[in-house]
């Protein structure tokens, strides 16, 4: 093998989904093994001489994902990613604004955490597919820029990287899990009208393939946040973080012994009343946020469509409702991607749908470029537009 072939294959491959509960992250290597990594959504912006202090004095050992934190030249703040920025320093996971603004920092976040993983030099080569919502899909190109800028130079828990982006694609959510519908469905797709409906914790978002053209999509903040927020409203001394997977986990019929978990009271019958209560605020949220969401789908939707195809966690969580709600219209279910065990390290099952089918489609992209580099007269590989 060539001394050119060597290094044109030596890209790591990554594929990530800034989601509003998780960053779920795919990558893998030229040699073909594909994993997750899950990280705290949560970014925080700290003192440089407060980050300096807190490896102080540590005792024990995490993984690279839970001590992330990154520093850009020139700045006087360090951002710290993922569980680092929830557990010590407190902050907050951003949903109301743009996604590729801190999505940078997750993804330098990531890189290093996938470096460290890998047992990989600080100065390398990748190539990044991301998801954003349909709303901030206008958003790529500046996302790149920025992106590609901050990769050159940055420090990090182990020290400075130096990172070439040698590749990127941004493509609207959904449509991963789009693409291996399409697979699937063959040229069945390109007579048909699919809508995809992407339900998140932060967004909800909509694609329509018309006859296999993808047209331009909707977004609208009415992922499952806003049915938490009802009941933390309605609830005392409750908070998003707390009741989230907690109610996701109680599911379509609220499984009291779930709800304990959260429970405060210090007696039985404090506790009884405190479960009941948090039972009713979720049947009345979840009744609102329904009605809510499937008024705004009803409105963007063709008023025709052959298929829906729902996918994200809150899309699972409703499932019965929708079912209800569309009664006529044949519905998929994250178009029956199954994640292996082996990738799904997290748990999370079918939140991983989307960005597990971005990644093997990139995979391929990829894969097809370092075959053309490996003609003569090639020297880089090109961009994924």
């Amino acid at each position: 093998m060539s001394k050119n072939t060597q290094k044109n294959q030596a890209v790591i491959t990554i594929g990530i989904d800034f989601g509003g509960s998780s960053t779920k992250v795919m990558y893998g290597n030229s040699h073909g093994k594909l994993t997750s990594l899950v990280m705290e959504p949560e970014v925080g912006t700290i003192p440089l001489e407060s980050m300096r202090n807190w490896g102080k004095g540590l005792l024990g050992s995490t993984e690279a994902e839970n001590q992330a934190w990154v520093h850009l030249p020139n700045a006087s703040v360090v951002q710290a990613v993922g569980y680092l920025a929830r557990n010590r320093y407190y902050a907050n996971a951003g949903l109301t604004e743009l996604k590729y603004e801190r999505g940078v920092y997750k993804t330098l976040a990531a890189v290093w955490a996938i470096k460290e993983k890998l047992h990989l030099p600080s100065k390398l080569r990748v190539a990044i597919a991301v998801l954003l919502p349909p709303g901030e899909f206008e958003d790529k190109e500046q996302f790149e820029r920025v992106l590609r800028k901050a990769l050159l130079k940055y420090l990090t828990p182990t020290g400075e990287m130096s990172v070439e982006l040698a590749m990127f694609k941004c493509l609207p959510e959904g449509a991963g899990i789009y693409l291996m519908h399409e697979k699937k469905a063959g040229a069945v797709l390109k007579q048909r009208v699919c809508g995809v409906a992407m339900i998140g914790y932060r967004n909800a978002s909509v694609l329509i393939a018309n006859r296999g053209i993808v047209e331009t999509g909707k977004t609208a903040d009415l992922g499952m946040v806003r049915m938490v927020e009802k009941v933390v409203a309605s609830t005392s001394g409750q908070t998003l973080e707390r009741l989230t997977p907690v109610i996701a986990a109680a599911g379509t019929d609220i499984d009291e012994r779930v709800l304990q978990q959260v429970t405060r009271s210090k007696t039985r019958e404090g506790r009884a009343t405190e479960i009941q209560k948090l039972k009713n605020a979720i049947c009345h949220a979840r009744a609102e946020y329904t009605a809510m969401l499937t008024s705004w789908l009803d409105n963007v939707l063709p008023d025709y469509v052959d298929e829906i195809v729902f996918c994200g966690g809150t899309a699972d969580y409703l499932m019965k409702e929708l079912n209800e709600h569309y009664p006529r219209t044949p519905l998929s279910w994250n178009a029956s991607i199954e994640i292996p065990a082996n990738i799904d390290i997290s748990g999370l099952g079918n939140r991983l749908c989307d960005v597990y089918s971005l990644f093997l489609y990139f995979h391929g992209v990829v894969e097809a470029q370092l075959k053309k580099l490996s003609k003569p007269g090639e020297e880089r590989i090109g961009y994924a537009v």
